[in-house]
């Protein structure tokens, strides 16, 4: 029998129209991948990412980290994928939130951005001990859904999100965790990665699946 998270996979197997994965381990570490925008918002400081050696990636030897630490709490770092467009899709990558000296340690991926203002934003609390998915609209931020989670910083982590017009299905640790609905930002955007504050993290395997 098909357990419920295969059955999930395959209901929502539809013909994708192509993949882009990116493991970093072909870039020059202390350099921007290519394909790769910064941006952030709260702030005008252009934040920095970089690929660096990490002899705990799951795919050695590159990972991509955020890296600046000076940022205020409502701060919050931004690499876009630039490759890709789409209103749905496939996205995953793995994930590992660094320990440090404060309190916040969160990190999360976007999709349908369409700017600093508006996207789809599922974030990974340590401190907070939840994963949450976001509706960034017109530069505010709505809870769409919130469930408890046990993360660490310093260790890695796979999450996946699959989204089909207005609806969301979330998987963390290779198991589905929730579903959600929201129709607020159906266009097709870009998609990325998403650190708060001062948080060091690093990403590891991205990939997103076109589907429409």
């Amino acid at each position: 029998m098909l357990t419920r998270a295969v059955a999930v996979l395959i209901s929502f197997n539809l013909f994708g129209l192509g993949g882009d994965a990116v493991n970093f381990d072909n870039q020059k570490p202390g350099k921007l991948p290519p394909n790769w925008t910064i941006t952030a918002t709260g702030t005008t400081q252009i934040p920095r990412w970089e690929a660096r050696q990490d002899a705990t990636a799951p795919s050695r030897p590159n990972v991509f980290e955020q890296l600046s630490t000076t940022l205020a709490d409502a701060d919050s770092p931004l690499a876009i994928f630039d490759k890709a467009i789409c209103r749905d899709g496939d996205l995953s990558v793995k994930f590992k939130i660094a320990n440090g000296p404060r309190r916040i340690k969160d990190a999360g991926m976007v999709w349908r951005y369409q700017d600093q203002r508006n996207y789809y934003l599922l974030r990974f609390s340590v401190d907070e001990k939840n994963v949450a998915l976001f509706r960034v609209q017109d530069g505010r931020m709505r809870t769409i859904s919130m469930v408890p989670h046990d993360l660490r910083a310093g260790q890695w982590d796979v999450a996946k999100v699959i989204f089909r017009g207005p609806h969301f299905r979330v998987f963390v640790g290779n198991r589905q965790l929730f579903d959600a609905t929201d129709d607020s930002l159906i266009a097709p955007g870009k998609t990325g990665l998403w650190t708060r504050a001062g948080t060091v993290a690093s990403f590891d395997d991205f990939r997103i699946d076109k589907k429409e």
